[in-house]
């Protein structure tokens, strides 16, 4: 009798285990994305990060734009980068729906994607920009080439997002008007070939008030992103 009464409450135990969640596929993503990151960590993490140093870029002035001031900054926004370089490689080949999850368990769309990457272009880039904007002639080379060594960077990490991200391509380009200007400006556009960008069509003016979109807030500029990819 003891032995019959066991085995009846390891059966139901059993049994409340098997029906005590459905398993979706949102679940299982959720579960895996335990085991790495997902899109939006890594974007949102990196752009948290490199917000700090961008804006120090803004505040740059003729007088103390040279390599020397500027090496630092850029060291620590292209270590903060690659980072996020290993972390989107780590999720090759992982299910797409994982790489969408969020740690709450939302599937990001597409168009959500592009919002995150857009903000985190539009930064780096008008920081860039800020940059280009009152550099020396005297400088204006050696500057220029420390510049082209993030825009490289970054094209990594983008190609990178957009392999992983399928779709996503078409639907940021329409976003990046004043960032494939500043990447035109910086001579990098051989960095993002991968665009399939007519550079010829692309306007190459500078964007001197870089520090107007630091003081947007990142919900703001999300919004608007995700504003104008969904009416598109």
């Amino acid at each position: 009798m003891r032995f019959s009464t066991l085995s009846l409450l390891a059966t139901v135990a059993s049994a409340a285990f098997s029906f005590a969640a459905p398993v979706t596929p949102a679940s299982n993503a959720l579960e895996a994305r335990c085991l790495c990151q997902d899109i939006d960590s890594i974007i949102v993490d990196v752009t948290t990060t490199i917000r700090p140093l961008l804006l120090e870029l803004t505040y740059i002035t003729t007088e103390n734009c040279t390599v020397e001031i500027l090496t630092p900054i850029v060291t620590e926004i292209k270590t903060t980068i690659t980072t996020a370089i290993t972390e989107v490689k780590a999720l090759s080949g992982t299910a797409l729906v994982t790489v969408l999850t969020t740690v709450d368990g939302v599937v990001l769309t597409v168009f959500e994607v592009a919002a995150l990457v857009c903000e985190l272009l539009t930064l780096i880039f008008y920081a860039l920009g800020a940059v280009l904007s009152v550099v020396s002639a005297a400088n204006r080379v050696a500057v220029t080439a420390l510049l082209v060594e993030v825009a490289e960077i970054v094209a990594t990490l983008l190609q990178l997002i957009l392999n992983l991200v399928g779709g996503l391509l078409i639907v940021l380009l329409p976003l990046l008007g004043e960032v494939l200007s500043i990447i035109l400006s910086l001579g990098a556009t051989s960095c993002f070939g991968f665009l399939s960008v007519s550079w010829s069509t692309v306007s190459s003016t500078v964007v001197e008030s870089a520090t107007t979109v630091f003081s947007t807030s990142a919900t703001t500029i999300f919004s608007t992103a995700v504003a104008t990819i969904t009416s598109a």
